[in-house]
């Protein structure tokens, strides 16, 4: 560990398999990771337990290279309350309701603890060292299982007046369409996640269309976007319609988040956007065809640069913003 004197943060990744940490200083620098399984199934104290046994390692790697920690930023998925420090209700943890996890974490630590939304974070680590650099105004959209987003509004995350904006997962863009997880119909999230995509390719091979992806079901194998993505760059047509698709739903979010907050850009996260160019291309494509140039340049589309470390970085790099 370099520049022992320095001040640095721990940030947590917290998901319903992993917890991902780090230590991080004030410019987004990683010094050191670490990576536990979350081990849900245990139950709120066990997990907790185990963020407690993380950070407290973190720390004392730390201090054995002479830093001292500023504070811990955690990243939790679902609704939570950052003022309350509290999470509300995570997906993929099971009986975690109202649980007062910053209470917890620093009496178990004795660290000043930030909480926030696992995707605000992973937005506001783009934003200070990845894809958002130099601008003020930028969406990401986490694309996954499911759609999430942060937004950076003036150099700042804005997290609305009840602290959960950035649901762009749950805006509608198909009136009448899909029942999405939330319980809406035609969500995003319906049509646009690795789910939704799945989904929508699995329901054609059902229907007897031809495709190389029936080769991949018939060996017992789980089908996956990257399957798809696969296919569709060696010319089946099943899978490019798919893709397609999903794309176009994509363009016409970005569209309509463009002519709502006038952003300089947009940037892709989650693991789909793993499809690099396959992904951006065709989303930039179907907006130059649906969009209308009366209304001003389309969005900056970007990929994002941290991969799966965003989400941590963020969450150390959050202890340093104002509050």
């Amino acid at each position: 560990m370099s520049n022992s004197l320095e001040s640095l943060a721990i940030g947590l990744d917290v998901g319903g398999t992993a917890i991902k940490a780090g230590l991080v200083n004030r410019r987004g620098h990683v010094v050191s990771t670490q990576t536990i399984a979350t081990e849900a199934n245990g139950g709120v104290d066990h997990v907790i337990e185990r963020m407690i046994r993380l950070i407290r390692a973190l720390t004392n790697e730390a201090a054995a290279a002479g830093s001292r920690i500023e504070a811990v930023g955690v990243g939790m998925p679902g609704t939570l309350s950052r003022k309350k420090g509290m999470v509300i209700a995570p997906p993929n943890l099971p009986g975690w309701r109202n649980i007062p996890i910053v209470k917890w974490l620093s009496e178990g630590t004795g660290h000043r603890v930030v909480l926030d939304n696992d995707a605000n974070n992973a937005a506001l680590g783009e934003f200070i060292c990845g894809a958002g650099r130099g601008v003020q105004n930028m969406i990401m959209l986490t694309l996954g299982t499911g759609v999430g987003g942060g937004m950076i509004f003036g150099g700042r995350l804005w997290r609305g007046a009840y602290e959960n904006a950035g649901e762009i997962g749950h805006t509608i863009i198909v009136v009448g369409g899909r029942r999405c997880g939330c319980g809406q119909l035609g969500c995003l999230e319906a049509y646009a996640s690795a789910t939704a995509t799945v989904t929508r390719a699995m329901e054609r091979i059902s229907n007897g269309e031809d495709t190389c992806l029936r080769a991949e079901l018939n060996n017992g194998r789980l089908l996956t976007t990257e399957m798809i993505v696969s296919a569709a760059r060696n010319g089946d047509a099943l899978a490019r319609d798919v893709w397609e698709e999903t794309c176009r739903y994509l363009a016409v979010a970005c569209l309509n988040l463009q002519h709502t907050a006038s952003l300089e850009r947009i940037v892709l996260a989650g693991g789909m956007s793993a499809a690099g160019e396959a992904l951006r291309r065709p989303v930039l494509d179907a907006i130059d065809q649906i969009g209308s140039k009366m209304l001003g340049d389309p969005p900056d589309i970007r990929l994002a640069e941290l991969g799966n470390d965003a989400g941590f970085i963020g969450s150390a790099l959050s202890v340093f913003e104002p509050a």
